[in-house]
């Protein structure tokens, strides 16, 4: 396959996952919701989230940073399989290694002050957690570093 044809493909590989994502943790938080206020849901439960309506809010929350790593986990795949097909420099795989670390570890530090600091995980920490795995949930890095291809390869000609 062309490089057009390859782009493409990973466009909708990231449009999917983003849209399944999204459907995921809207019903999750929904479910949640009228869990934790005994109210009757807003949004209809789909069929493929009927499992979740059986388990406790408790279990619901703490399952939720499971689920957010496991998507991290999935862009992740996703960026490095990008990166691979579409670019030839291996140091751009590592450098999404390196970021995706620096993005979960500042994530968990953030939130770890935030509990243990402030006694509670709905704070600014909280926030720059959240928008921290945002990243690690979407394609950005992995445009960020397509788009520096062409730059780290004239520092390469230029050495």
């Amino acid at each position: 396959m062309n490089k057009l044809k390859w782009i493409i493909l990973f466009i909708i590989c990231f449009a999917c996952m983003g849209y399944f994502r999204e459907f995921f943790f809207v019903h999750l938080n929904n479910i949640m919701y009228y869990k934790y206020y005994n109210r009757i849901p807003e949004l209809p439960i789909p069929k493929l989230m009927f499992f979740f309506d059986s388990v406790s809010f408790n279990s619901l929350y703490y399952f939720k940073y499971i689920f957010t790593f496991f998507w991290a986990g999935l862009f992740l795949i996703c960026n490095y399989f990008t990166l691979k097909k579409l670019t030839n420099t291996a140091f751009l795989i590592k450098l999404l290694f390196i970021a995706y670390l620096l993005i979960l570890l500042i994530a968990s530090f953030a939130m770890l002050y935030g509990f243990l600091i402030n006694n509670r995980l709905q704070s600014d920490e909280y926030t720059l957690s959240r928008w921290l795995l945002g990243i690690a949930q979407s394609p950005l890095i992995c445009l960020i570093l397509l788009a520096s291809e062409k730059l780290y390869n004239k520092s390469i000609k230029n050495d």
